[in-house]
Protein backbone atom coordinates (compact mmCIF):
# COMPACT_ATOMS: atom_id res chain seq x y z
CA UNK A 1 0.00 0.00 0.00
CA UNK A 2 2.75 2.43 0.90
CA UNK A 3 4.75 1.37 -2.18
CA UNK A 4 1.80 2.13 -4.48
CA UNK A 5 1.40 5.57 -2.91
CA UNK A 6 5.12 6.33 -3.42
CA UNK A 7 5.10 5.10 -7.02
CA UNK A 8 1.93 7.02 -7.89
CA UNK A 9 3.47 10.22 -6.52
CA UNK A 10 6.61 9.59 -8.59
CA UNK A 11 4.53 9.04 -11.75
CA UNK A 12 2.39 12.15 -11.26
CA UNK A 13 5.52 14.23 -10.63
CA UNK A 14 7.22 12.93 -13.79
CA UNK A 15 4.16 13.61 -15.95
CA UNK A 16 3.87 17.13 -14.49
CA UNK A 17 7.54 17.79 -15.30
CA UNK A 18 7.05 16.51 -18.87
CA UNK A 19 4.12 18.95 -19.22
CA UNK A 20 6.26 22.01 -18.45
CA UNK A 21 7.68 24.29 -21.15
CA UNK A 22 11.18 23.16 -20.18
CA UNK A 23 11.54 19.51 -19.19
CA UNK A 24 13.87 18.91 -16.25
CA UNK A 25 15.20 15.72 -17.83
CA UNK A 26 17.40 14.90 -14.85
CA UNK A 27 14.38 14.98 -12.53
CA UNK A 28 12.38 12.72 -14.86
CA UNK A 29 15.22 10.23 -15.32
CA UNK A 30 15.90 10.04 -11.59
CA UNK A 31 13.33 7.25 -11.39
CA UNK A 32 14.81 5.33 -14.36
CA UNK A 33 17.44 2.59 -14.06
CA UNK A 34 20.73 3.37 -15.84
CA UNK A 35 20.05 0.66 -18.43
CA UNK A 36 16.31 1.29 -18.77
CA UNK A 37 14.75 0.24 -22.07
CA UNK A 38 11.82 2.36 -23.23
CA UNK A 39 9.71 1.93 -26.33
CA UNK A 40 6.68 3.44 -27.99
CA UNK A 41 4.07 2.27 -30.47
CA UNK A 42 1.74 4.54 -32.45
CA UNK A 43 0.27 4.97 -35.92
CA UNK A 44 3.58 6.57 -36.92
CA UNK A 45 5.56 3.45 -36.09
CA UNK A 46 7.52 1.89 -33.30
CA UNK A 47 10.81 2.67 -31.63
CA UNK A 48 12.97 1.80 -28.65
CA UNK A 49 15.74 3.59 -26.76
CA UNK A 50 18.08 2.09 -24.19
CA UNK A 51 19.99 3.78 -21.41
CA UNK A 52 19.86 7.20 -19.79
CA UNK A 53 22.04 8.85 -22.45
CA UNK A 54 19.69 7.77 -25.26
CA UNK A 55 16.66 8.75 -23.17
CA UNK A 56 18.20 12.18 -22.48
CA UNK A 57 18.75 12.70 -26.22
CA UNK A 58 15.18 11.59 -26.95
CA UNK A 59 13.69 14.01 -24.39
CA UNK A 60 15.81 16.89 -25.73
CA UNK A 61 14.62 16.22 -29.30
CA UNK A 62 11.00 15.84 -28.17
CA UNK A 63 11.15 19.15 -26.29
CA UNK A 64 12.55 20.93 -29.38
CA UNK A 65 9.97 19.40 -31.74
CA UNK A 66 7.03 19.94 -29.37
CA UNK A 67 7.69 23.02 -27.22
CA UNK A 68 4.23 22.80 -25.61
CA UNK A 69 2.99 19.56 -24.04
CA UNK A 70 0.26 18.77 -21.55
CA UNK A 71 -0.41 15.35 -20.05
CA UNK A 72 -3.66 14.56 -18.29
CA UNK A 73 -3.49 11.39 -16.23
CA UNK A 74 -6.80 9.54 -16.19
CA UNK A 75 -5.80 6.55 -14.10
CA UNK A 76 -2.82 4.83 -12.52
CA UNK A 77 -2.85 1.12 -11.72
CA UNK A 78 -0.12 -0.54 -9.69
CA UNK A 79 0.47 -4.27 -9.30
CA UNK A 80 2.84 -5.47 -6.61
CA UNK A 81 3.14 -8.39 -4.29
CA UNK A 82 5.48 -8.69 -1.34
CA UNK A 83 8.88 -10.00 -2.38
CA UNK A 84 8.13 -9.63 -6.13
CA UNK A 85 11.32 -8.65 -7.95
CA UNK A 86 9.41 -6.47 -10.45
CA UNK A 87 6.32 -4.32 -9.99
CA UNK A 88 4.11 -3.14 -12.84
CA UNK A 89 2.55 0.31 -13.21
CA UNK A 90 0.07 1.27 -15.92
CA UNK A 91 -0.74 4.91 -16.60
CA UNK A 92 -3.76 5.88 -18.71
CA UNK A 93 -3.27 9.38 -20.13
CA UNK A 94 -4.15 11.99 -22.73
CA UNK A 95 -1.42 14.11 -24.30
CA UNK A 96 -1.98 17.42 -26.07
CA UNK A 97 1.15 18.76 -27.74
CA UNK A 98 1.94 21.66 -30.06
CA UNK A 99 4.78 21.44 -32.57
CA UNK A 100 7.10 24.27 -33.65
CA UNK A 101 4.72 25.21 -36.48
CA UNK A 102 1.81 25.59 -34.03
CA UNK A 103 -0.11 22.45 -35.01
CA UNK A 104 -1.94 20.82 -32.14
CA UNK A 105 -1.91 17.03 -31.72
CA UNK A 106 -3.98 15.08 -29.23
CA UNK A 107 -3.30 11.47 -28.28
CA UNK A 108 -4.83 8.96 -25.92
CA UNK A 109 -2.45 6.40 -24.59
CA UNK A 110 -1.14 4.36 -21.81
CA UNK A 111 2.27 3.54 -20.44
CA UNK A 112 3.26 0.19 -18.99
CA UNK A 113 6.27 0.44 -16.69
CA UNK A 114 8.19 -2.34 -14.99
CA UNK A 115 9.98 -1.23 -11.85
CA UNK A 116 12.55 -2.70 -9.51
CA UNK A 117 13.33 -0.93 -6.24
CA UNK A 118 11.49 2.23 -7.37
CA UNK A 119 13.47 2.47 -10.62
CA UNK A 120 11.97 1.87 -14.04
CA UNK A 121 13.82 -0.92 -15.83
CA UNK A 122 11.51 -1.22 -18.84
CA UNK A 123 8.60 0.78 -20.19
CA UNK A 124 6.45 1.12 -23.27
CA UNK A 125 3.97 3.75 -24.46
CA UNK A 126 0.98 2.82 -26.60
CA UNK A 127 -0.80 5.78 -28.16
CA UNK A 128 -3.45 6.59 -30.73
CA UNK A 129 -4.46 9.91 -32.21
CA UNK A 130 -7.82 11.36 -31.31
CA UNK A 131 -10.18 11.97 -34.20
CA UNK A 132 -9.86 11.21 -37.89
CA UNK A 133 -6.57 13.09 -38.40
CA UNK A 134 -3.39 13.61 -36.42
CA UNK A 135 -3.96 17.32 -35.98
CA UNK A 136 -6.75 19.25 -34.30
CA UNK A 137 -6.25 22.37 -36.42
CA UNK A 138 -5.50 21.27 -40.01
CA UNK A 139 -4.38 23.92 -42.50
Amino acid sequence: MIASWIVKRMIVSSFNIMSQDHIDIGAVLKSYADDCVYGATSEAGEGTVKGKKALTDWFQNWEKEYPKRKFEIRNIAFAAWPFMPTNVVMIDWTLTRVNREGKVFRHNGYSVCYMKRYKMVRGHDYMVSCGPSLTLNPD
